[in-house]
């Protein structure tokens, strides 16, 4: 396994105007960030998606909105970089949480500069969690699985098929180690359970195109490189 293969970063951008957003974009690595944008987190509302890598908030002039919205940031996501644009009190938009506070008063140069410090950092940070079993990528970490770059949604029960295919690439498992890992002791021994969510997860991984999941006969499952 390698980690080796490029996956976009999600990047969530906050209160952006227009402008700021085209300013973000053009600052980040093309082809290297999913951006979504966003108003507001809101009091009750949840966010686009559940993971984010990085987190961009435009501070515009209003730093006292700013300051409560970062903290909601910093509750959600503890982990997440944190990048402040247009700051007019960067020790309380940094003692909110925050990562970095650019000033409103800095130029566009030293913006798009702190933009791409703050990418190369949550680049860095997720590059050493994500692991490469050909065209899949698995965060165990963050629970987050992509397949030929695209990220792919699993239920618990297919994630945690998932989970030991992938630790256990290359090799075989068997259906009592499968059952077990994933059902615990909740399997239906009469069932035909494992063999449909093997059939689920294969339909969700079938846009690789270096990886596949294989019935071992006599055995089990195996995730093994096409070809």
């Amino acid at each position: 396994m390698t980690s080796e293969l490029l996956i976009p970063l999600t990047v969530l951008v906050l209160n952006g105007s227009d402008e700021r957003h085209r300013t973000v974009a053009s600052a980040l690595p093309a082809g290297e960030a999913d951006l979504l944008y966003l108003e507001d987190l809101g009091s009750t509302a949840e966010p686009v998606k559940e993971f984010i890598d990085l987190c961009i908030v435009d501070a515009g002039t209003d730093d006292n909105s700013t300051v409560p919205l970062v903290q909601r940031v910093r509750r959600r996501w503890p982990l997440v970089g944190i990048c402040c644009l247009g700051c007019t009190d960067v020790v309380a938009v940094l003692e909110a949480g925050a990562d970095d506070a650019v000033p409103a008063d800095a130029g566009p140069e030293v913006e798009a500069a702190q933009l791409a410090a703050a990418f190369r950092r949550a680049r860095g940070a997720t590059s050493e969690l994500r692991v490469a079993f050909g065209d899949l990528v698995y965060d165990r970490e963050a629970r987050r699985v992509w397949c030929a770059g695209k990220e792919v949604m699993l239920t618990p029960r297919e994630l945690r098929l998932f989970d030991i295919l992938f630790v256990r690439a290359g090799a075989p498992v068997s259906v009592s180690t499968l059952q077990d890992y994933v059902w615990k002791d909740d399997f239906p021994r009469e069932s035909n359970a494992l063999a449909v969510y093997v059939s689920y997860l294969r339909r969700k991984l079938g846009a690789s195109q270096q990886a596949t999941l294989e019935s071992v006969r006599g055995v089990g499952y195996r995730l093994a490189r096409r070809g």
